[in-house]
């Protein structure tokens, strides 16, 4: 079950939930792995074995933290949740908020996701790392 969804205040209900995009992993990875491939294969070494190994690693590891990230936004906080062993929840009252700004690189805005930095009173931000639908207007709209 969701971290978030569990600990949620009395009255409190979530009006947005999101979980990272793999739009940006699978970027990195057809990016990365032919220049693994070629800069092996000029070196003289066997790249399928390399490569092999370094796909299942980057894999396993990006895949266990989409998993395991939350982002939401509530009718009384923003929240973010991150970490499988070691949990770093980030979260703002709604009220402290001051202001939303949106970042999107070349591929997200190639493939249609970005980051959303959520800054409030002080030095606090809630960052909501790679998500889809940057355009969404129901994302613009909950803040």
């Amino acid at each position: 079950m969701s971290y978030i969804k569990d600990n949620l205040n009395t009255g409190e209900k979530i009006n947005y939930f999101e979980k990272p995009s793999i739009k940006p992993v699978i970027v990195v990875f057809f990016i990365f792995v032919p220049v693994i491939i070629f800069i092996l294969w000029v070196l003289g070494y066997n790249p399928i074995i390399f490569t092999t190994i370094f796909a299942v690693i980057f894999l396993l590891g990006t895949l266990t933290t989409i998993y395991v990230t939350e982002y939401a936004i509530t009718n009384k906080r923003v929240i973010t949740k991150r970490g499988l062993i070691v949990r770093i929840v980030e979260e703002m009252n709604l009220g402290s908020i001051e202001g939303v700004n949106f970042g999107q690189g070349i591929f997200g805005r190639i493939f249609n996701y970005g980051s959303i930095i959520i800054s409030g009173r002080g030095t606090s931000n809630v960052h909501f790392k790679d998500i889809e639908n940057l355009k969404n207007e129901h994302i613009k709209n909950v803040i």
